[in-house]
């Protein structure tokens, strides 16, 4: 059963039908892609409702290079203190133990990343497009809390398996996760597998037209070209 949080902060006819546009496997790339732009405009205007003394010279803003092009760049149109500095990263995932119940146990180590240099990061804001293992998640901030010692944390994602929180929560000391804050707009409890149920119907990568894992790793994003 899904249930939902933070609609009263948006327009909640669009952010369901965008919800909507992601279970459904018919939906086209296109779609696909506008849903989670939409998504990400919707979670960004919460942020600025809830860090609004956040600079975007101290903010730092986070993701996979599957996400940076449409999730994370509404995110960032949201939030609305103009460009942030950004870390995106091309992470590869890989199986390493499967359970009874057909789950699988993966870590997802980053093959390439893009890391500009902050000073002083007050708000570190992590985007992805569902938190259900938390592997990429933690992968990131495993990289990131040393480098830039953020003040707080924010992790995003339209939509969160009710695992997802606690199990990401347990992945670091209380001096680090004492600092999340979570923003969603939808937690599931089912999961088939590694898939949650409805979720964002099914892999990311190729309902969002970038192919397998192999191929997604060799796009780079619009968002990582403009600065480079």
């Amino acid at each position: 059963m899904r249930k939902f949080e933070n609609l009263q902060y948006g327009d909640e006819a669009v952010i369901k039908a965008s919800l909507d546009a992601l279970a459904d496997k018919n939906t086209n790339v296109n779609d696909y892609r506008e849903a989670f732009r939409t998504l990400g405009v919707e979670l960004g205007k919460i942020l600025a409702s809830e860090y609004r003394m956040a600079l975007a010279d101290h903010t730092m803003l986070v993701c996979a290079s599957e996400d940076a092009d449409w999730l994370a760049a509404g995110v960032e149109s949201g939030f609305g203190k103009g460009e942030l500095k950004k870390s995106v990263y091309w992470n590869s995932r890989e199986v390493i133990h499967t359970n009874e119940d057909g789950s699988k146990v993966e870590i997802s180590p980053i093959e390439k990343a893009y890391e500009e240099p902050i000073n002083d990061c007050r708000l570190l804001v992590i985007v992805k497009s569902i938190i259900s293992t938390s592997c990429v998640v933690k992968t990131q901030l495993t990289r990131l809390i040393g480098k830039t010692t953020p003040d707080q944390i924010a992790i995003l994602a339209p939509v969160m398996y009710k695992d997802g929180v606690p199990n990401l929560m347990r992945e670091f000391p209380e001096e680090i996760n004492s600092k999340f804050h979570f923003i969603t707009f939808a937690v599931d409890d089912e999961r088939e597998g590694n898939e949650v149920i409805p979720g964002i119907g099914g892999m990311v990568y190729p309902r969002l037209g970038l192919g397998n894992m192999e191929t997604k790793n060799r796009y780079v994003p619009e968002m990582v070209l403009r600065k480079m």
